[in-house]
């Protein structure tokens, strides 16, 4: 019996049998009001890096709270956009962070709330006062709003993410604030506040995998000796 269990493995592994993988994942977090850098450290795959099949990198941002005033103080009307969140971009002196097509997997990502008003002239207030009020003012208040997206590391950085050890990405959240139309509008703005995450996957064969390819080729062995 035990003979013909070996062969069986020997089979399988002989006639393209697909071993499993395992997904080793790390998360870090960052948080605070732009503009700010979070150092987030990772750590690297403890293997070699011809176990790697694939790297990805995940992300997410979300804004919440911050406001943003317009107030028309021109003596025409104007219709007006406003747009208000924070941005990420992530970098690391480590490690690369392009993908197969060499591009940033994190770059110029953007929550964002965004409101158009049609404001009245102004109906007089006076300059720097900021005034939300209609119908010549109005006041964007901030909506949680979240971005996320991922990428996967271009392998011929994967010796850069193997070995064991450390690595640091750098997350960095600045401030957006913006207005379509500004000739005679006064603006204030309450910041948003950011916060996020960053994982890193790793994909390689299962622990067991070696294992079983270590017995398929004893039972190969097994079976010469007993012919």
């Amino acid at each position: 019996m035990k003979t013909i269990t070996l062969l069986a493995v020997a089979f399988a592994a002989s006639s393209g049998f697909s071993f499993g993988q395992t997904l080793i994942t790390q998360t870090l977090s960052f948080s605070g009001v732009p503009d700010f850098n979070s150092p987030l450290l990772f750590n690297k795959y403890a293997g070699n890096a011809s176990d790697i099949t694939n790297i990805k990198v995940s992300y997410s941002l979300t804004i919440k709270d911050g406001l943003f005033i317009v107030d028309n103080d021109a003596n025409s009307p104007a219709s007006v956009t406003a747009n208000f969140g924070a941005g990420l971009n992530a970098s690391s002196s480590d490690v690369n962070l392009l993908d197969a097509s060499f591009n940033p997997i994190i770059a110029g990502v953007s929550a964002i709330n965004s409101a158009t008003y049609n404001l009245a002239p102004n109906v007089g207030d006076g300059p720097n006062d900021f005034d939300p009020t209609g119908p010549d003012g109005a006041m964007l208040v901030g909506t949680p709003q979240t971005s996320m997206g991922m990428g996967n590391v271009n392998s011929m950085f994967f010796s850069q993410y193997a070995g064991g050890g450390t690595f640091t990405i750098n997350a960095k959240a600045n401030q957006i604030g913006s207005l379509s139309f500004n000739s005679g509008i006064e603006t204030a703005t309450s910041p948003v506040n950011a916060n996020g995450t960053i994982t890193i996957t790793y994909t390689v064969p299962e622990p067991s995998s070696t294992a079983l390819l270590g017995l398929a080729a004893l039972g190969l062995a097994f079976r010469r000796r007993r012919a």
